[in-house]
């Protein structure tokens, strides 16, 4: 499955269907996690849609053909944003992008991190599975929602 995604940078272009594909999937995987109500303020607030136009330059999209199945953000020395649509989500994409920003970052960087919600076992049981180690836990500022920072050491070649 892997072969048939194809990896490119992101353009403004992209922005609504990153919006669309994250308002289906952030309502459909993290309403069981920080709850329904968040969930619904978070995507009223506009942050979605603001979070893609200002970080455009540091995402790269994941595309089956030529729809956008999801990003990944990287900046300094974090993934700052995984995200996958709901309806390919264990088909190999987001391992794909894992792997592209993990590469793109050890490139410059000995070690990587990341942060999730801590309750996500899904979105966390796979960045164990691909070698990341949890180093704190925390509070989200402002709304007290239990998150991960996780880190990933660059293997010496």
């Amino acid at each position: 499955m892997k072969s048939e995604i194809s990896l490119r940078p992101a353009t403004l272009d992209d922005v609504d269907a990153l919006t669309a594909l994250s308002y289906k999937t952030i309502r459909q995987k993290h309403a069981e996690v920080i709850g329904s109500d968040a969930v619904e303020g978070y995507i009223a607030s506009g942050a979605v849609p603001k979070y893609y136009t200002e970080r455009n330059a540091f995402l790269w999209v994941a595309e089956r053909g030529e729809e956008p199945v999801g990003a990944v953000a990287i900046k300094d020395n974090e993934i700052h944003l995984m995200m996958v649509t709901v309806d390919h989500h264990r088909k190999g994409i987001g391992e794909a992008l894992l792997e592209h920003g993990e590469r793109l970052l050890f490139d410059t960087f000995g070690t990587i991190e990341l942060e999730s919600f801590r309750d996500n076992a899904q979105a966390v049981n796979f960045y164990r599975k691909h070698g990341w180690q949890a180093v704190s836990e925390y509070p989200m500022p402002e709304v007290g929602i239990p998150m991960v920072r996780m880190g990933k050491q660059r293997i010496s070649r």
